[in-house]
């Protein structure tokens, strides 16, 4: 796999600009494989605090659910209680494990589904809000906060609870799983952009990039979910991985190289300012000499989820930009769209840009 196409809906790597020379392509090369596998470093350390998580939470539970980019999942101490936040299908979902011989098991669950929910709807996250703000009514349409979340369970939960008993685990314990389901708020999609909003708009207009593209692109990469985690992992809103795609972000803006931190980049502000930058060092910068605005902004985009190398080849089979800018100059938008839907590598980008482009059309 190469390292333009490391990862899926993501912030991606850092691409440097090279003459057409057969010198400058052997240093682009040079360059992807250095960063390779630096990349790679990163994500086997990464990998090995995984599959310990992993393999703890398999041990208890016979199964393993974890965060991705539109379902936020959060275990407790113990990892014997989950919730689980779907973005994307607006359901909420708290699991209690328990001993298949407990007695009483809705009582004793109640208690703990009470406190992972008070948990989940805390703003104890870097983002310092309540992840489930305004998406959650309880009694006389007030919103779902730890003041509230006793009264929501034990009255307008408790009637909705299953009980399921699961198969002997890899302690060799049988237990059962309690659970409670409940539906975020019709409109929470529009709830979570409108949130983000006075974030966008800020780093959009001093950059000069439509508004509406980069809530189509968040929409697309996160559905709005500010905890998200890729299996990569790229982190927060706009998906970032910190040692690819974050450095050269960071560096961009605060003209100094550091890697951003998970927490950092799990806080909107910061992650938005890190995206939309990245954005205009791609199409300004990398893509400057694009003529065509809406030509400019179906690469920009490609590139973002992509890498700018798999972008140019997509034109002229090469990953040097001049030849394949040189060529986009001389087609229509629609061309260029044609062109990059026939001809890059993956099936992802071409999804990723048509749904980029679509969704950006409800937020004009």
């Amino acid at each position: 796999m190469k390292y333009c196409y490391l990862i899926l809906p993501t912030l991606l790597i850092f691409c440097l600009v090279f003459s057409a020379s057969a010198s400058d392509e052997d240093a682009f090369n040079a360059f992807l494989k250095e960063q390779n596998e630096v990349f790679s470093s990163y994500i086997d350390e990464e990998e090995k605090d995984f599959e310990k998580y992993k393999t703890d939470i398999m041990q208890k539970w016979g199964e393993f659910v974890g965060s991705t980019q539109k379902e936020w999942v959060m275990y407790d101490k113990d990892k014997t209680s989950r919730s689980q936040v779907d973005y994307e299908k607006g359901i909420v979902t708290i699991d209690i494990l328990l001993p298949v011989e407990q007695k009483q098991p809705v009582k004793v669950a109640e208690k703990k589904i009470i406190a992972q929910l008070k948990k989940t709807v805390s703003n104890e996250w870097p983002a310092k809000k309540n992840p489930l703000t305004d998406q959650v009514l309880v009694e006389e349409k007030q919103p779902l906060s730890q003041k509230n979340v006793d009264t929501f369970v034990q009255k307008e939960l408790k009637k909705n609870i299953t009980i399921k008993k699961l198969p002997p685990t890899a302690d060799k314990v049988q237990k059962q799983k309690v659970t409670v389901a409940f539906k975020l708020v019709p409109d929470h999609l529009k709830i979570r952009a409108e949130q983000y909003k006075p974030a966008v708009l800020k780093y959009a207009n001093k950059r000069n990039i439509d508004p509406s593209v980069i809530f189509g692109m968040i929409h697309t990469e996160s559905c709005f979910n500010p905890m998200a985690r890729s299996h990569i992992p790229a982190y927060g809103l706009m998906q970032i991985v910190p040692k690819s795609g974050g450095v050269d972000a960071y560096e961009f803006v605060f003209k100094k190289k550091k890697t951003p931190s998970a927490k950092e980049l799990y806080e909107p502000d910061f992650n938005i300012r890190l995206g939309v930058a990245y954005i205009d060092k791609i199409k300004n910068i990398y893509f400057k000499s694009v003529e065509n605005e809406t030509s400019s902004y179906l690469m920009t985009v490609a590139a973002y989820n992509t890498g700018i190398g798999n972008v140019s080849k997509a034109f002229t089979g090469r990953t040097v930009i001049s030849p394949a800018v040189k060529k986009v100059n001389a087609m229509s938008p629609k061309q260029v769209h044609h062109q990059l839907m026939n001809n890059l590598t993956y099936d992802e980008p071409k999804k990723y840009v048509q749904r980029v482009f679509e969704r950006s059309k409800m937020y004009r």
